[in-house]
């Protein structure tokens, strides 16, 4: 395919905005103008250098450069082009190999001397460059010849140190190339002070030193994994991959690989550059197995076929043809991830456990080599990211290959162990069963006490009731009796029937108990007090009677309870029964209510025969049970409930009583709207 259809197809793909930026300065006709740059930033060198094509023009002093230069461009003889744009390839105007003259003036600012700058020269593939600077030589990167055999080629970059320069500086670079098909400055040298170049330079070390040394770990732990599991080719596959990435990541940065090796024959360091084309196959290999329904295996042979021989190709040809298999290579990557990525779009849509996670690092990546193909080509003017895209794929996938063996890992083990602990004791699991058994049945006894406790409840409630109607009945058939004494008798009959079914009512919404697990559910809501105690003291109308009781209310009008309404009812039913059996023939209650911030408090008061100091410890957590002034009997669960109802709105219960001066029941429900948990 042709080079530039394919980068038209690359720009339509990408999502990354094809601009320069604005504030950048260019050289022009030979000369960059910095005199009124801030430097605050490092600039590129970019744009128009004076370019001698196959002429090596010596460096001349720094006081006739610029003139004697022009005369050179003039002396040679009928040059192709006098200018070149710093970066421009050779093969889009000359030849990919030869050698050439980049000259630049720099105008710098008269403040200049006051400081100390540096220019940094990158690497070029299959070049050698020797740096001058006004007129004196400051940089050798490899051996500059006019010929294969007279030339040293490297991939190394370089730093030159200008020390308080003068205003106008020169600089004059001869470049050669016979060992790459595509020579010339890849890259524009950097101008800037020498502390921001400094720290740039430190910092690219230190993030190619961890992206290199991340990914070797992570091919070393793979591969360790493989050698001890090796029916999990999925993990030797991760592992080839993140070491492919390693040795290429160290080769993209030719500062890293010469300083761990200086004398690292240029044929390696061009081996290890191309070696990427082997990344995609062991990435699809490993796709493959962990999403085999979505990845068809003669596409994925198709590829390992094609990059694998691309590879071997690089490696027994010299280097100037190998290098022309780097477009090739870069074509295959990216179709092999842009079908990588439509394989893990069906995935996504079968609902493949982590399908989507997958897609979005398939997609990174082939954004990626998009973005790093047009930078390499000089078509984006931004930053390369795929050796970054690479190690968040290598990180993710690692965390992902390891969640998977180690709960592989542990299910064996757990495995293993529950079957020793079968295996060798059998005694030990019955004695768990049996414990568990304790523990259900404890449950159950649980909810059937408090299954006892609401029977007892509602006996409780309705004998009473039912008590006085028989009598009024017995009255009523009684010939003595007169007419009018029989019509007043119905009434309060008709009056606690009308009571005894509000009560049955209230005593159905309290049969809310969850009897497997010996529980209630309640329904907290806003309870106007002051109707809620009127009807409830109706229903006591004949007790009251009976012992000549006065019944003193001190309730404000607005008086809320934030209670559940059944519950709220039942537990004051009982402290009022209560009251009433404990009070003297022509005795009084009084209820009257309070509130603070955080509470409302009711308050129950009787001046019956009251409660000893004993009987008080455990009145609100033992069945106790009493005979009232007249010989009324209980089934003394009355206040354990209601210690235990109101406990379930986090509220409280307390008394105050002495024997003969009466008893205070205090009852304190939450003020605030919140959850209350289940008992």
């Amino acid at each position: 395919m042709n080079r530039n259809i394919l980068i038209g197809l690359l720009i339509l793909c990408s999502c990354s905005p094809i601009t320069e930026d604005s504030n950048l300065i260019f050289a022009s006709k030979g000369e960059i103008d910095l005199r009124t740059y801030d430097f605050q930033k490092v600039v590129p060198l970019s744009g128009e250098w004076v370019f001698d094509w196959k002429n090596l023009i010596p460096p001349l002093p720094t006081s006739s450069a610029n003139q004697t230069s022009q005369n050179s461009i003039k002396a040679t003889s009928k040059p192709i082009k006098s200018f070149l744009q710093v970066g421009e390839r050779w093969k889009e105007h000359f030849e990919g190999i030869g050698f050439g003259t980049y000259q630049l003036k720099i105008l710098l600012p008269e403040t200049a001397k006051q400081n100390i700058y540096a220019l940094r020269f990158f690497q070029t593939g299959g070049a050698a460059m020797s740096i001058y600077v006004n007129g004196q030589l400051e940089l050798e990167l490899g051996k500059v010849g006019t010929s294969k055999d007279s030339m040293i080629p490297t991939r190394s970059s370089g730093i030159v140190l200008l020390p308080h320069p003068n205003a106008e500086t020169n600089i004059l670079v001869h470049i050669s190339n016979f060992y790459h098909d595509d020579g010339s400055f890849w890259y524009p040298p950097t101008l800037g002070l020498y502390k921001k170049i400094n720290t740039q330079v430190f910092n690219e070390a230190i993030r190619d030193a961890l992206l290199t040394g991340a990914l070797i770990f992570m091919a070393f732990y793979h591969f360790t994994v493989y050698f001890f599991r090796r029916h999990k080719t999925i993990v030797f596959y991760f592992g080839l991959y993140s070491l492919i990435i390693a040795l290429h990541s160290i080769s993209l940065n030719g500062d890293s690989l010469y300083f761990l090796f200086p004398d690292v024959p240029y044929r390696l360091a061009f081996a290890l550059s191309l070696i990427f084309f082997l990344a995609m196959p062991s990435y699809l290999l490993f796709l493959y197995q962990r999403f085999p329904e979505n990845f068809s295996k003669p596409i994925i042979t198709f590829f390992i076929i094609s990059c694998t021989s691309l590879y071997i190709y690089v490696l027994v040809t010299p280097s100037e043809l190998g290098s022309q298999a780097t477009f090739y290579g870069i074509f295959l990557t990216i179709l092999a991830l842009f079908y990588s990525v439509l394989c893990m779009i069906h995935a996504v849509y079968q609902k493949k456990d982590m399908a989507i996670p997958l897609l979005l690092i398939q997609f990174f990546l082939f954004l990626s080599a998009i973005n790093d193909t047009l930078y390499l080509y000089g078509i984006l003017n931004y930053f390369m990211i795929l050796k970054y895209s690479y190690l968040s794929t290598a990180l993710f996938q690692s965390l992902v290959l390891a969640s998977y063996f180690t709960k592989s890992f542990l299910k064996n083990e757990i495995l293993g162990k529950e079957l020793s602990l079968l295996n060798e004791s059998l005694e030990k699991t019955v004695i768990v069963r049996t414990k568990e058994y304790k523990e259900a049945k404890q449950v159950a006894e649980e909810a059937n006490q408090w299954k006892d406790k609401f029977l007892s409840l509602a006996a409780h409630d309705l004998r009473s009731p039912l008590s006085t109607v028989y009598s009024a009945l017995t009255l009523i058939t009684d010939k003595d009796s007169s007419e009018e004494e029989k019509s007043h008798i119905l009434k309060q009959v008709f009056v606690i029937l009308e009571n005894a079914m509000s009560t049955v009512e209230h005593l159905l919404n309290l049969n809310r108990f969850r009897l497997d697990q010996g529980q209630i559910s309640i329904q907290l809501t806003e309870n106007h007090f002051t109707t809620l105690i009127q009807t409830l003291l109706d229903s006591f109308t004949i007790e009251f009677k009976k012992k000549k009781l006065k019944i003193q209310l001190l309730i404000p009008p607005n008086a809320i309870v934030y209670a559940d309404t059944s519950i709220l009812i039942e537990i004051l039913r009982n402290l009022i029964a209560n009251a009433i059996k404990f009070s003297h023939t022509d005795g009084s209650i009084q209820i009257s209510f309070d509130e603070t911030e955080e509470y409302a408090e009711i308050r129950i008061k009787d001046d019956g025969s009251g409660i000893s100091l004993d009987r008080q410890k455990d009145l609100f957590l033992k069945p106790m049970s009493s005979l009232g002034t007249l010989g009324e009997k209980g089934f003394g669960i009355g206040l354990k409930l209601c210690f235990e109802l109101i406990r379930l709105h986090e509220g409280s219960i307390q008394v105050h009583s002495e024997p003969g001066k009466g008893s205070l029941f205090v009852l304190k429900f939450p003020k605030e709207n919140r959850t209350v948990p289940l008992a």
